[in-house]
């Protein structure tokens, strides 16, 4: 069933990344975290293909903090998205998947250190949506291409309920998730104090 199923990654510059932690962790932490995470998640997609939507270009002031090379490095196919903002990046990777025929898209963001596998997500009829522990920002949502393609994201503070809203205005009554792992996203320090991300991120404890 994955086989016809994308995993759609916004992420932006690596050196841009998680600044909200700068003042727990060096900049040169916070690119290894980024990209750590990012790298569980992609992990996480199991059989389905991989596609990366950044802003960031080869010309990153750091060009081996560069997402497309990062990307490549990791079996994942980049491309750098044409509009500005969060929103813009999924909607140019459901464009990208229709126009190759997958049946599925999984929005997931790039920060979950404890990603599991995407594919108990997957439901080629229905929305899924994981939210975050606040249940306020949507950390995971699969969609049928057919649906995500008349979609609004609404990306950003109260993501969570506008996304359900979205696809109950759209006729789907979504499948909403709860998951101790997606939930757990990486935004503010106290988050870093997880005994389960220390666990899996050792060289945070140093």
């Amino acid at each position: 069933m994955t086989a016809s199923a994308l995993l759609v990654l916004p992420i932006k510059a690596f050196d841009n990344a998680k600044g909200r932690l700068a003042s727990t962790l060096t900049p040169d932490k916070r690119v290894r975290l980024a990209q750590e995470c990012a790298a569980r998640v992609v992990g996480a997609a199991g059989d389905c293909d991989v596609l990366v939507v950044t802003s960031a270009g080869a010309d990153s002031p750091a060009p081996n903090h560069d997402v497309a090379t990062w990307a490549a490095a990791n079996n994942a196919t980049c491309i750098a998205q044409t509009s500005p903002g969060l929103n813009a990046a999924v909607r140019e990777g459901v464009v990208w998947a229709a126009q190759r025929d997958y049946a599925v898209v999984v929005v997931a963001h790039s920060d979950i250190p404890l990603a599991t596998p995407v594919i108990e997500f997957i439901d080629h009829d229905i929305v899924v949506i994981v939210p975050d522990t606040q249940r306020d920002g949507t950390n995971l949502m699969s969609l049928p291409v057919s649906i995500a393609q008349e979609f609004d994201f609404h990306y950003g503070p109260g993501s969570f309920r506008a996304h359900v809203a979205e696809a109950r205005l759209r006729g789907h009554e979504p499948r909403v998730v709860a998951s101790r792992e997606w939930s757990l996203d990486l935004d503010n320090p106290e988050d870093l104090n997880d005994p389960r991300i220390r666990e899996v991120l050792t060289w945070l404890n140093t």
